[in-house]
């Protein structure tokens, strides 16, 4: 995986994480609905290829 493809994949986990860190501070149907439709286009975008997700990784909390 190649430094660009890795920051753009940590781009795509750290905004899909505020998204649902919203939606966990103030639970509604429009914050669940943009969690819900970040991760299906987080998907799709997984399956045809268009980013790379690394197989291994370490996370620093």
């Amino acid at each position: 995986m190649s430094k660009s493809a890795r920051y753009e994949w940590h781009d795509q986990q750290a905004s899909l994480n505020e998204r649902m860190k919203g939606f966990l501070e103030n639970p509604n149907m429009e914050q669940l609905e943009a969690v819900v439709a970040e991760m299906h286009a987080y998907a799709a975008a997984a399956r045809s290829g268009n980013i790379e997700i690394p197989t291994r990784w370490v996370s620093f909390h």
